[in-house]
């Protein structure tokens, strides 16, 4: 639906809306959140809330962002970007999502390959040991750690339970040593991985598919960093710790 609304369309629009009308009533914003549920299918919408673009709020519903004028009556689907600024006001909103995402997602959920000394940024990375590209990163990691780089690692087994990764993931979760586990699972090290997948510590795999789901990502190696600034895929740490160390 987003491609039916170019970038540019929709900021030249925002603009050309900027003086259109004041702040809505709360019967307004419920008559609006009301309208997106029915037409939408589904109660999983934010309440509207104003942009600091007279006339227009933003929701969002599960990872999509959305915009409404004319009391609600008219969505676009889209980002809005400030032509003067050149900000693009969505993306903001967007890697605010992420921030309290990770935020909310219990430390004991993670495997961390903490920072060599001083932690000067941290990588939040949704990880399948089925994925050729997070194996190549895993070689990799250490050098992030000795650059003051904490890896954050989310299982995102993709394909969830059906995934080539789903098992492994869970037997990895389920490890004493969940950092060697990992090593074996990507192949970096040599060994075996304990058989058992039914531990409690195995549901994390799943909290971090869904998790990973809720915030958008589609693939594997999904990389953010703390501030939600999302990669695109694999990174190599040459390019990626000035990325990272400059946040």
């Amino acid at each position: 639906m987003t491609k039916l609304f170019p970038n540019i369309l929709m900021a030249a629009l925002m603009c050309l809306l900027a003086t259109h009308q004041a702040v809505a009533s709360d019967e307004a914003v419920d008559e609006m959140t009301r309208l997106l549920k029915l037409r939408l299918g589904t109660d999983q919408v934010e309440t509207p809330k104003p942009t600091g673009v007279d006339g227009v709020y933003q929701t969002r519903f599960g990872n999509k962002f959305a915009y409404l004028i004319e009391g609600g009556r008219y969505v676009f689907i889209g980002d809005m970007v400030d032509l003067e600024t050149a900000r693009n006001m969505t993306e903001i909103s967007r890697r605010e999502m992420v921030v309290d995402a990770f935020a909310s997602f219990g430390a004991e959920k993670q495997i961390v390959y903490p920072a060599v000394d001083e932690e000067l940024a941290v990588l939040n990375v949704f990880t399948d040991t089925s994925c050729g590209y997070c194996q190549k990163l895993h070689q990799e990691v250490e050098y992030l750690q000795e650059a003051g780089i904490s890896v954050h690692y989310y299982a995102f087994p993709r394909g969830g339970e059906r995934g080539p990764g789903y098992s492994d993931l869970r037997k990895v979760w389920c490890s004493d040593d969940q950092q060697e586990a990992m090593g074996i699972a990507k192949g970096v090290k040599s060994g075996n991985l304990a058989a058992g997948t039914d531990c409690d510590a195995a549901q994390y795999v799943d909290d971090g598919y869904v998790l990973g789901n809720q915030i958008g990502v589609t693939g594997t190696p999904a990389l953010y960093a703390s501030d939600g600034t999302k990669f695109n895929g694999y990174v190599p740490y040459q390019q990626l710790i000035p990325q990272l160390i400059k946040q």
